[in-house]
């Protein structure tokens, strides 16, 4: 067995048992929240995380994928101190993108709340959610531990989210039964995550703040601002698609769609977690495969993999699908078995091409990556507003497909069409 592919299963294998254990609570803490709340509630409180989840995407920066970038070839060259700069510069950026989402999100409720059927005395709990959110941000200190190879300590800190979110649905439950109870309980859930994730990396890692020392890494790489913006668009793409779909569920059919939707996506995400997680194990691999030469050979293999592990993911949720959503919610949700199947076909395609889009990245391609996601994005919200006004909730759930599809087609074609491979950017060597 190819050595990256080796260390692709071990530590994605670390992330994915975070993952399924994350995939088991999250069914508990969904069927609590749905039965507690009912169809209209639930959809406003999906409807307020999706804002939440969305700006921060908007407004924070992949720092994880820089740090892995610049860091790995720091360390190549001994430049511990380089690391330490890095890790500072990208901790900086965080801050920065948390201070400027707190105003976006000040104005997106104050603004979208009625549209979305948010009450007014809901504005004040989703601030606050949407401020804990971009507070909780914690891309520097997975990019440390992705860094170092501490997929086991990233694993432990990821376990945290379920743990406490079951913890606190169940005592919402009980002592808050109302919306702003469980947005409480997700946003100590997010923080207490976080917390965790600077502890792990901060054990064996110092962080560099001077500012001589962080203008010094700008002045030398002037390839940073264009490599972490173009990572931080791209990925912004991947993520408030998603978010933006729930959203424009939600206004178009109100929150009982919002509530219908986010129920099928949230049971289709538990079913495929390893999408996201083997994405981040195999991305530092890439940046070393790039690096040696050809990344070609465990591109092949990865892909491979994961279109056996697609196919056996859409024949579990055709199975097990509809068995499931009447375990965890009520006679209400009925109408989202259909949603399910679409949107679990619409992951395992991301799942298939899961490869693609870092290993442009990693071979210092992160603008025709940006360039080819913003193509499959355009489809995916041409294909809402077409599908959305005819069909409502299925809708929304086949221009996800969709957008799945384009997506894998446009990366799989950038990846493999015949281009000269050019090693991820990084620090360059300093004078002797």
């Amino acid at each position: 067995m190819n050595d990256g592919l080796r260390r692709v299963g071990v530590n994605g294998g670390w992330l994915l048992a975070a993952r399924l254990f994350q995939a088991v609570l999250s069914i508990a803490y969904l069927a609590i929240a749905t039965r507690t709340l009912g169809l209209a509630d639930f959809g406003r409180f999906a409807l307020i995380v999706a804002v939440g989840q969305g700006i921060a995407a908007v407004v924070g920066f992949q720092t994880w994928q820089f740090v892995v970038s610049y860091g790995t070839r720091a360390q190549a060259q001994g430049d511990e101190r380089g690391v330490e700069r890095i890790i500072g510069f990208a901790a900086l950026l965080d801050l920065a993108g948390a201070l400027a989402g707190s105003l976006v999100a000040l104005g997106v409720i104050a603004l979208l709340g009625e549209r979305l059927g948010l009450p007014r005395e809901l504005y004040a709990a989703a601030f606050a959610f949407c401020f804990a959110i971009l507070a909780a941000v914690r891309s520097t200190p997975i990019g440390v531990l992705r860094l170092d190879e501490r997929f086991r300590d990233s694993a432990l800190a990821d376990a945290v989210t379920p743990s406490v979110r079951a913890g606190g649905a169940l005592l919402a439950a009980l002592l808050l039964p109302t919306v702003a109870g469980f947005l409480c309980a997700w946003a100590v859930s997010e923080l207490a995550t976080t917390a965790v994730y600077w502890w792990a990396a901060l054990r064996r890692r110092r962080v560099a703040f001077a500012p001589e020392g962080l203008r010094r890494l700008a002045r030398e790489e002037p390839s940073l601002w264009r490599f972490v913006f173009l990572t931080n668009l791209s990925s912004t793409l991947t993520v408030t698609s998603k978010q933006f779909t729930l959203v424009l569920v939600g206004a178009f059919g109100g929150p009982a769609a919002a509530g219908m939707f986010r129920v099928a996506a949230q049971l289709a995400q538990a079913m495929v977690r390893a999408t996201q997680t083997f994405s981040r194990a195999a991305y530092a691999e890439l940046v070393r495969a790039a690096a040696g030469g050809s990344d070609r050979p465990l591109l092949l293999q990865l892909t491979a993999v994961a279109g056996l592990a697609a196919a056996a993911m859409v024949g579990v949720a055709a199975l097990f699908g509809e068995p499931l959503l009447h375990l965890i919610a009520t006679r209400e949700f009925s109408g989202a078995y259909l949603p399910i199947i679409v949107l679990v076909a619409a992951a395992g395609l991301d799942l298939f091409g899961f490869a693609f889009e870092p290993a442009l990245t990693a071979r210092g391609l992160a603008g025709a990556a940006f360039r080819l996601r913003l193509l499959a994005s355009a489809v995916q919200a041409a294909l809402l507003f077409l599908l959305l006004p005819l069909f409502g909730v299925i809708g929304g759930a086949w221009a996800t497909f969709g957008g799945s599809l384009a997506a894998v087609l446009l990366t799989g074609w950038g990846v493999f069409r015949r281009a000269p491979e050019q090693p991820a950017p990084g620090p360059r060597p300093s004078p002797s």
